[in-house]
C-alpha cells in the first residue's frame, strides 16, 4: 500500500525531527538551518515558487551528509520508525524534479560521498562512491592510460546520480547504456541492508534509470577503455532537419560504416548552430543542420572516411569547426546565455520519428513565438535521444506560457513512438509511455516489497503527491494530464498568438549584467565539483551556485541573514568555477560585485576569512585534489 503523508507534514514539524534526528546521529553533519535548506528545495529546473508551493513542501525536514554507508543506515533506521520521507540526492543537475521533496522529509546528500576507491589497471576497472564525479574518474584514469567508456554532458555530475536518472549520453552509439559499464554496485535498501548486485542479479535493474524509489546506490564497480589514439571529429551539413536524419539512418543502416566504430553520431539543426555563433559572435557554422560523427583512431577515420564515401558529395565543414564543436559538448547549457532561462523536454524516440518530430515541435515554438533548437545524440540502429529545447525568461508573466509548452513538446514526441527520458514530478504523467502495464505492476509489487513504509523519494515517479488533500496533483494523472496538453496542443495556434500579442515575445540577451548573470546560471553543479571552499566545508551556499542564489535574494529584496552573508567571502577566487562554467559566466567580477555589495551591508568578516583560508590549507581532501588535477 502506498502511503499518503499529506497531512501528517505539518505535525511532523511540530515533532522537530532535526533534533530529535541529532540525538541519536552522533557526529552525522545535520543542516537545519531554513537558509540552508532553501539550497536543497530545487534542482538545475526554473519552476516558479508560487507553483512548488502550491503543490509541494518543498523545503526538507533537514539534510545530512554521511560519511559512510553505516550513517545512512542510521538515516534509513530514523525514517521507518517515523514514517517520513528520505529523499536521496546528487549533484542536482537534472531538471524534472527527482530531487525535490514534495512533502518536507530528510534529504541525504551523497554529494560530498565522492572517493574513488580503487583503480584496478589489469582488469581496466574503478570502485567508487555514489558522489564521485566523472570528471575526477577521468583524470585518475589517466593518470595508468585509461578513460571512462560513457559518461554524461554534465561531466562533473555525480556517478549514482547518473545511473538513477539517465545512462545515454556521450559514446553511448559505440557502448550502449551505461548500464552495460557496470560491474557491480552496492545499494542501501529502504530496510537498511546493504546488498551487492551484479547485472546478473534479478534485481540489478530495478536501480537503473528509477530515480532513487527502490533504495540508494553507494558504491559503484565501472568499466573503464584505453585511451584513445586521438578524436577524429566529422561535421557534415545538410538543407533540412529530414535530409540530415535520411543520412543518418543510412549511416547507421551501413555496415562498413559501422565496421568504423562511431563513438558519437549526434544531430544539432540549424537554430541550434546560429546560436553557437552568435555565443561566439563569428559565422563559423553554416545556416544548416549537422551532424557530427566522432571517432576514437586512424584506422576507423579511415574505414569511415571510405564507407560514406559512396552517399555521394557530402557537405563537410572543416576540421577545426568539428573539432571546435566537438570540445564544446560538455557546454551543452552555454545557449542560457542568451535566455537566460531554457527550457527542455527530452525523450527517446524512434529514428525514423524524428524529423516528422522536430517539425511537429518547431511548428508548436512558431505558434507561441518560440524558436526550438535540438541536440540529439543517436542511441543506436533505431532510437534516438532528443533534446528539445527553447529559450525564455523565467522573470516574466510570459514564463507561465512557456512551462506548458515543455510539457506540449513532450507529448508531441510520445504520440509518435517516443518514450519520457525519466520521469521525476514533472514528467510523472508520461509513465504510461514509458513502462506497459505489466511493467508497472511489477514496479509497484517490488516497491511494497522493498519499501513497505514508502520511505524512498515518494510523491513522484509512479503518481504526483500533493498538498491540499491531493487535489492539486489531479492536473498530474495521466488520462487528465494526456487530456489537456492534447487540448492546448490543439488550441496553440489561438492560444499561442493571444498570449504573444497581450505579453511579447522574448528577445536574445545580447550582455548579462549582474541580475542578468544570477538567472543565466544553469544551477548544474560543475562548479561544486572544483570548488575547494566546498570541498572543506561541505557547504553550498560558498560555491557558486549558493553564492549566484544570495545573489537574486538580493536582487529580489529577501532577507538574507548575517550567515548567509558571510559565504560570500568563503572563497579562493581561484577561478576554477569559472573555468568549468556550464554557460560561461565571469564568475570573478560577479564575486567582486557581490563582495562590495554584501561588505556595504554587512561588514567583511576578516577573522573568519583567516579561519576560513587556514582550514583550507590543512585539508587533506584539498590538497589531494590540487594533485589529482595536475
Amino acid at each position: 500500500m502506498i502511503h499518503n503523508y499529506y497531512g501528517y507534514g505539518r505535525d511532523r514539524q511540530n515533532m522537530k525531527l532535526a533534533e530529535e534526528f541529532r540525538k541519536a546521529a552522533g557526529d552525522i553533519k545535520i543542516i537545519a538551518k531554513d537558509e540552508e535548506k532553501e539550497m536543497y528545495s530545487h534542482d538545475i529546473g526554473d519552476v516558479p515558487t508560487i507553483m512548488t508551493k502550491t503543490f509541494f513542501e518543498i523545503q526538507p525536514d533537514f539534510v545530512v551528509q554521511p560519511k559512510n554507508v553505516d550513517e545512512i543506515k542510521q538515516v534509513l533506521a530514523f525514517a521507518n520508525d517515523k514514517k517520513v520521507p528520505v529523499i536521496p540526492r546528487g549533484a542536482a543537475s537534472w531538471g524534472f524534479g527527482g530531487v525535490i521533496p514534495t512533502n518536507g522529509g530528510i534529504v541525504i546528500d551523497l554529494s560530498p560521498f565522492r572517493n574513488i576507491l580503487y583503480l584496478n589497471k589489469a582488469q581496466k576497472t574503478v570502485t567508487v562512491e555514489a558522489g564521485a564525479r566523472w570528471s575526477d574518474i577521468d583524470i585518475l584514469a589517466k593518470k595508468e592510460g585509461l578513460c571512462l567508456m560513457t559518461y554524461p554532458s554534465s561531466k562533473f555530475s555525480t556517478v549514482a546520480g547518473w545511473i538513477a536518472t539517465g545512462g545515454y549520453g556521450i559514446n553511448s552509439f559505440r557502448y550502449g547504456h551505461l548500464a552495460n559499464q557496470i560491474v557491480s554496485m552496492t545499494v542501501i535498501t529502504p530496510s537498511g541492508e546493504s546488498r551487492k548486485i551484479t547485472p546478473t542479479d534479478p534485481d540489478f535493474m530495478y536501480f537503473i534509470s528509477t530515480e532513487g524509489v527502490f533504495g540508494i546506490i553507494v558504491e559503484i564497480n565501472l568499466k573503464l577503455r584505453d585511451i584513445p589514439q586521438a578524436s577524429y571529429p566529422h561535421l557534415f551539413y545538410f538543407p533540412s532537419d529530414g535530409a540530415a536524419f535520411e543520412f543518418i539512418e543510412k549511416l547507421v543502416k551501413n555496415k562498413e560504416a559501422q565496421g568504423a566504430k562511431p563513438d558519437v553520431i549526434r544531430f544539432l539543426d540549424e537554430n541550434h548552430l546560429s546560436d553557437v555563433n552568435e555565443l561566439m559572435h563569428s559565422n563559423v557554422f553554416k545556416k544548416s543542420a549537422g551532424v557530427l560523427v566522432e571517432l576514437s583512431s586512424l584506422d576507423d577515420d579511415e574505414k569511415f572516411l571510405k564507407a560514406i564515401a559512396q552517399t555521394g558529395n557530402l557537405d563537410e565543414a572543416p576540421r577545426y569547426v568539428a573539432s571546435y564543436l566537438w570540445n564544446e559538448r560538455l557546454f551543452g547549457m552555454k545557449t542560457k546565455r542568451l535566455g537566460p532561462t531554457i527550457l527542455a523536454s527530452e525523450s527517446i524516440i524512434p529514428l525514423a520519428s524524428a524529423a516528422g518530430f522536430i517539425k511537429k515541435a518547431k511548428k508548436l515554438g512558431a505558434n507561441f513565438g518560440v524558436e526550438i533548437f535540438i541536440d540529439s545524440y543517436i542511441i543506436d540502429e533505431k532510437m534516438a535521444l532528443i533534446m528539445t529545447n527553447f529559450l525564455c525568461d523565467s522573470r516574466k508573466t510570459r514564463y507561465y506560457i512557456a512551462l506548458p509548452l515543455q510539457q506540449m513538446l513532450t507529448q508531441a514526441a510520445v504520440s509518435m513512438g517516443a518514450e519520457p527520458y525519466g520521469l521525476g514530478i514533472w514528467n510523472a504523467a508520461f509513465i504510461n509511455h514509458l513502462y506497459s502495464d505489466e511493467k508497472k505492476r511489477d514496479l509497484l509489487a517490488y516497491k511494497e516489497k522493498i519499501d513497505p513504509n514508502n520511505i524512498m523519494n515518494p510523491g513522484k515517479f509512479f503518481a504526483i503527491r500533493s498538498k491540499f488533500g491531493n487535489i492539486p496533483a489531479l492536473i498530474f494523472n495521466p488520462a487528465i494530464f494526456s487530456f489537456s496538453i492534447n487540448l492546448l496542443i490543439l488550441l496553440s495556434p489561438v492560444i499561442g498568438k493571444i498570449a504573444t500579442l497581450l505579453l511579447g515575445k522574448d528577445q536574445k540577451v545580447d550582455s548579462l549584467d549582474f541580475e542578468l548573470t544570477t538567472h543565466a546560471c544553469a544551477k548544474c553543479g560543475n562548479c561544486i565539483a572544483v570548488c575547494p571552499a566546498y570541498l572543506v566545508t561541505k557547504n553550498e551556499e560558498v560555491t557558486a551556485k549558493g553564492k549566484i542564489a544570495l545573489a537574486k535574494k538580493l536582487i529580489e529584496g529577501r532577507p538574507v541573514t548575517q550567515k548567509e552573508a558571510e559565504n560570500v567571502f568563503m572563497c579562493m577566487h581561484c577561478k576554477g568555477c569559472e573555468e568549468i562554467c556550464q554557460t560561461n559566466l565571469e564568475l570573478m567580477m560577479l564575486w567582486d560585485a557581490l563582495e562590495k555589495r554584501v561588505e556595504a551591508k554587512f561588514g567583511r568578516p576578516e577573522d573568519k576569512i583567516s579561519e576560513f583560508l587556514k582550514r583550507v590549507d590543512d585539508s587533506k581532501e584539498y590538497w589531494e585534489m590540487v594533485d589529482r588535477n595536475n
